[in-house]
């Protein structure tokens, strides 16, 4: 056998299958790219606006791609609850099945399906004169810190305004990204934290691989399609992690109430100006 006329045959095919890999990678990203390119956009903010869906906000132009992370509900126990809110001098009943009530004076604490948790003060008491928004924000961030709960993995992304009453809602982040859907909410007036509602999810892992989705301009097409947005404004548009029970549970499918973690996909975040949003997870 002819040694050398065989290593220039395989250098050649080497070469060639090298160069046919490039093609194939250079075509793969020019089809994601031109989805983000200048007339592609103005094409889908037209499209858009047929439906009088309107932008406040930049489209992003990022190809997009996440890790899989699970998530798991934040649960804090009965004993918890009675001791961050009531100094361990309360009895949590069952009102209902899957839900706790502590009730004392003219507080009450509620825990849903051990996961979701509702505090309701109906004191009369005026704590605060001239409340102001970031008044209204260091009494949040305070009621958070007095009952155990960190600030520091969250973003504050609603708030508004109604006579004198303040309402405040943060989403969780990781790594400056958003979790969704995950909430804390605030409604705050003169007597302090009027009402505070909270759905919250903690991070048990990240996967190795990257997941890509579809660029936003694609994306956001799924939009002419979705009544529910048509006549809004589109005040962001966020790349997130995004957590459906529905589809991502680890749980028993019929027993959504059950489910205790699943894994967060990536997902483009829309955010209205209603305080209304959508999550965009097309592949």
């Amino acid at each position: 056998m002819d040694w050398s006329k065989a290593k220039t045959i395989l250098i050649i095919a080497f070469i060639v299958t090298n160069l046919l890999l490039a093609y194939v990678l250079f075509e793969n990203n020019h089809i994601a790219e031109s989805t983000v390119s200048d007339d592609f956009i103005v094409n889908v903010e037209k499209l858009l606006r047929s439906k009088n869906i309107k932008l406040n906000c930049n489209i992003p132009r990022e190809v997009p791609s996440l890790s899989m992370m699970t998530v798991e509900y934040e649960v804090r126990n009965i004993a918890e609850i009675n001791m961050s809110f009531f100094n361990g001098t309360c009895i949590g009943t069952t009102q209902e099945e899957g839900t706790v009530e502590f009730k004392k004076n003219r507080e009450t604490v509620k825990i849903i399906d051990e996961k979701q948790l509702v505090y309701e003060n109906e004191n009369i008491e005026s704590k605060y004169n001239n409340l102001d928004e970031d008044k209204a924000i260091h009494i949040a961030k305070e009621f958070l810190k007095e009952k155990g709960f960190t600030n520091e993995d969250m973003k504050l992304t609603y708030k508004s305004n109604y006579n004198d009453t303040f309402y405040l809602e943060y989403t969780k982040v990781y790594n400056g990204i958003y979790v969704e859907n995950t909430y804390s909410k605030f409604v705050i007036d003169k007597r302090g934290v009027k009402r505070f509602e909270r759905l919250w999810m903690n991070t048990k892992a990240i996967g190795e691989n990257k997941i890509y989705i579809s660029t936003a301009p694609k994306a956001i097409l799924a939009l002419l399609n979705t009544e529910s947005a048509y006549g809004k404004v589109i005040d962001d548009i966020s790349l997130c992690y995004y957590f459906d029970p529905k589809k991502h549970s680890d749980e028993v499918v019929g027993d959504l109430k059950k489910a205790k973690e699943g894994k967060a996909i990536p997902a483009w975040r829309i955010q209205f100006n209603d305080d209304s949003f959508l999550f965009l997870d097309q592949y």
